[in-house]
């Protein structure tokens, strides 16, 4: 029997169906041998997959599926396995496009889908045609996840960093997404940047979802695998992640962009312009200067 480690931390609000899928993908695998452990991170577990990460006593797993991007963007975790990672982007058929060119992150690591941000807002004329930097009191979720972090380094990216100061200033800030988009929902702000999922609640008389000027947000996941475990198990695993099954749930219940071939694909795919921070932006910012400055505006507010 082959032991697998995975540390899972990805759609908090699809997760209870996710635990079921991979909780009959453990059985699955028992019968081949293979035993499959999963950690959960995020809402619901007391910590993120970076935080634990971030640990000098950390434990690496043998593959990682995650929407917490700080466990790939933030170096300091990063370099940890990155050098000890199967090349999985040639394991799964993608499909090609803008929205794939904008996530590509190298050979070690396998986009799997995405989740749109919008906008949700009751007065669609507040906004319309303006720049995201230009839109005061804008509200959004995810202080201390991937959504809050990664709407600053995507402004930073476009940007410049004066303009992240300039929009932060007005911003009205929550924990998470839905917090935001129920402040908006209840007329205590304008307009707020939140999963497509829930933008989609509108009903176009009296609240609205409208596309930023930029294109959609996209908070990406990925899936990646060490060297750990042998190199067709950890592919046999992959490929049964990205099977119909995953891809069609995902999309329907999620309203999420999936970057396998075998996906349906809804609208999400489809658009030419996506609002994302540039890999030369990711390279370039350390991540000391990223939290200096993140830590003050958002964090520490």
């Amino acid at each position: 029997m082959t032991k697998v480690k995975l540390y899972w931390n990805h759609i908090c609000v699809l997760h209870n169906q996710e635990k079921k899928f991979l909780d009959d993908l453990t059985k699955k695998l028992e019968i081949e041998d293979i035993e499959l452990e999963v950690k959960y991170f995020g809402l619901g577990y007391g910590e993120h997959m970076s935080e634990y990460l971030a640990k000098d006593e950390s434990v690496l797993p043998d593959m990682i599926v995650s929407a917490d991007l700080e466990v790939f963007e933030d170096i300091r975790i990063f370099q940890k396995y990155k050098d000890d990672l199967y090349s999985v982007r040639q394991w799964i058929e993608l499909e090609g496009g803008a929205a794939l060119e904008c996530v590509e992150r190298g050979e070690v690591l396998l986009p799997y889908l995405s989740i749109p941000l919008v906008y949700y807002t009751n007065n669609p004329e507040f906004f319309e045609e303006k720049s995201i930097i230009d839109i005061k009191s804008l509200a959004f979720g995810g202080r201390n996840n991937s959504a809050g972090k990664s709407l600053v380094k995507a402004i930073w990216s476009y940007y410049g960093r004066k303009s992240v100061y300039r929009m932060l200033k007005g911003a009205d800030i929550s924990d998470m997404p839905i917090e935001a988009f129920q402040r908006t929902r209840i007329g205590k702000t304008d307009v707020s940047i939140v999963p497509s999922l829930y933008a989609m609640r509108a009903d176009e008389k009296k609240s609205f979802m409208r596309i930023p000027k930029e294109g959609p947000l996209l908070i990406p996941s990925y899936i990646c695998a060490r060297r750990s475990i042998p190199e067709s198990i950890a592919r046999r695993i992959v490929e049964a992640l990205c099977e119909k099954q995953w891809c069609d749930f995902y999309e329907t219940n999620g309203n999420l962009l999936l970057y396998p071939k075998i996906a349906k694909k809804n609208e999400w795919c489809e658009r030419k312009q996506y609002f994302v921070p540039s890999k030369e932006w990711i390279s370039k910012t350390s991540v000391e200067e990223f939290y200096y400055v993140y830590n003050e505006l958002v964090m520490n507010r």
